[in-house]
């Protein structure tokens, strides 16, 4: 938005007040961002607080130790929780960023494309990676 068109129209033209506003108001989904991201962070927070103190507490001393510690049906549960809320919450974040931030159309619509598949493609790498190494893979 240029500073004359938050002034509202140029002073001469035929466009009204409300000619002018429309096109520049509210898409109606900030609110449902502002949710799932809320959302997805309080998910984040006790799981994360769990995964820290987790390798806090030597689990990752070696290899075997961390593959057994993953093979724990509840651990492994845990970590394919936090890996979908991790990549959700930043595909969520980084959007929005994207949507507020980036001007040009194209560029626009193409970051949200890419990221949405980066995050759904890393994300499924993170849970069957956890799935594999789990199961003794």
């Amino acid at each position: 938005m240029t500073f004359r068109s938050a002034l509202g129209p140029k002073p001469g033209t035929r466009r009204s007040s409300l000619g002018h506003a429309r096109g520049l108001g509210s898409t109606g989904r900030g609110t449902e961002h502002w949710y799932w991201e809320r959302l997805t962070a309080v998910a984040l927070t006790p799981l994360t607080i769990w995964f820290i103190v987790s390798l806090l507490s030597g689990v990752a001393a070696d290899y075997e130790s961390m593959r057994a510690w993953i093979g724990t049906p509840l651990n492994m549960a845990l970590l394919g929780l936090l890996a979908f809320f991790y990549f959700w919450h930043a595909w969520i974040a980084i959007g929005v960023v994207i949507e507020d931030y980036v001007h040009h159309e194209a560029t626009n619509i193409g970051g949200l494309i890419v990221l949405k598949m980066a995050c759904f493609l890393f994300g499924a790498i993170a849970i069957v990676s956890i799935v594999l190494v789990g199961l003794g893979g």
